[in-house]
């Protein structure tokens, strides 16, 4: 598998009205082509800050289903232009999996399953924060990755959600970041 870990930077104060917009909107037409496995707003770091991860069995279905995404009119002509107007830069990380959890496995397991939009009211995130870290983590692990293209070229450690992420101890890695899940994501 290959497992694909997409960083976009907002302009200040878009990160909200992006994020409603993808889980209004958006989410229905993007999860019925993509797999989606997680989409966290940093909370510490780089501020206005999405990260959101994909998991395809190999390239060949990362092509057929970005393709089938291509095709969405309501996709490109509605969400592209509303949405993208409010990023400032994309960053790409190719992955490939070195270790992974029980709550990984359930959410590969679900990756192909479509979302609806959000419903009238409710929230837009989840209530117990992630840390991801660029490095080998200390302790328990959501999933660990191996980068195989794009940078930086350290191994990225995705840690469980948890009432107190500055709890996180980071010895070997990178400073840990702090990451508020969507809602809807799978982890």
């Amino acid at each position: 598998m290959i497992h694909e870990w997409r960083s976009y930077r907002l302009k200040p104060g878009a990160a909200i009205p992006y994020l409603e917009l993808l889980a209004d909107h958006g989410l229905p037409f993007v999860s019925r082509h993509l797999p989606l496995m997680g989409y966290w707003l940093a909370e510490t770091g780089p501020l206005n800050t999405i990260h959101h991860l994909w998991s395809y069995a190999d390239w060949a279905e990362r092509e057929a289903c970005r393709a089938a995404l291509s095709r969405e009119d309501e996709w490109v002509k509605g969400f592209i232009p509303r949405a993208f107007a409010l990023v400032e830069e994309q960053q790409n990380r190719m992955l490939r999996l070195s270790s992974g959890s029980d709550l990984f496995e359930k959410a590969l397991g679900q990756r192909r399953e479509p979302l609806p939009a959000r419903e009238a009211g409710s929230t837009l995130f989840a209530g117990e924060c992630a840390v991801i870290v660029n490095g080998e983590a200390d302790g328990e692990s959501i999933a660990t990755f191996q980068p195989v293209s794009g940078g930086p070229c350290l191994p990225l450690s995705l840690l469980p959600r948890t009432p107190d992420p500055l709890a996180v101890e980071s010895s070997g890695a990178s400073c840990p970041t702090v990451l508020r899940p969507l809602a809807f994501s799978r982890l």
